[in-house]
């Protein structure tokens, strides 16, 4: 495929989301890490979602996607560990802090909490930072998450998504990745938040992705939502 918040309450009937792939060996840069299936649109999410953005390392076990049991669907393995995010930089803690301010602002206009401490409760969506592919067993080397074209298969969603990479392109991965898992495919607009989602648009991580009403998938992209076409972004977040 292409390229591809402090918690305040844990909203029940939270909508799941999920993550890109990213450079695997001579694959697209990130992924959903896997087939979605219901030709359903996403439905809307009117009480509100939690994001958990987990920078201090974990181990994942391959299974149904869950956040709140550290299982992602999209391994190739049976278990890996991501390390704590950029352990040995010296500005580790202002790239975080960088990461989470971004990931805020870009969702500051939807009903999302965006948290850095583990809801003590589920559902939740979990964006794990840190480490490389092989360390989690993902196809893709900088981001991956499951598709799921109707919301329903994982309310509890784990993405993923590598270090070493510039700020701005780890904010636009993280939306796109929960983009993804709230069953929106790839576009073909570089500056669009799922440009690059197993598809082969070049995203353009320069600025601030942006969320679209009323886009065109990508016929093309490796990985669909069937009898979709368009997508209304802003309405699905």
């Amino acid at each position: 495929m292409g390229r591809g918040i402090a918690l305040v309450l844990v909203f029940a009937g939270a909508c799941g989301a999920q993550v890109e792939g990213g450079d695997p060996i001579g694959a697209p840069e990130v992924d959903g890490g896997g087939g979605g299936g219901d030709d359903a649109p996403a439905p809307a999410c009117f009480n509100g979602r939690v994001v958990f953005l987990e920078f201090e390392g974990v181990t994942l076990t391959k299974g149904t996607s869950d956040a709140t049991r550290n299982l992602a669907s999209w391994m190739t393995i049976n278990q890996g560990t991501a390390p704590p995010y950029e352990a040995a930089s010296t500005t580790r803690d202002t790239k975080i802090q960088a990461i989470t301010d971004g990931i805020r602002a870009q969702l500051a206009s939807f009903p999302i909490t965006v948290v850095t401490e583990r809801p003590q409760a589920g559902p939740y969506v979990m964006i794990v930072f840190g480490g490389n592919a092989t360390q989690v067993g993902s196809r893709f080397g900088v981001g991956v998450q499951q598709l799921d074209c109707d919301d329903l298969t994982s309310r509890s969603d784990v993405a993923w998504i590598t270090d070493g990479r510039g700020v701005q392109r780890t904010v636009n991965t993280a939306i796109g990745a929960i983009g993804f898992g709230l069953g929106l495919t790839a576009t073909t607009d570089p500056l669009d938040c799922m440009c690059g989602w197993d598809n082969a648009c070049p995203p353009d991580n320069s600025q601030a992705c942006r969320l679209t009403p009323g886009i065109a998938r990508d016929p093309n992209a490796n990985q669909l939502c069937p009898g979709q076409t368009t997508q209304d972004e802003v309405a699905t977040f």
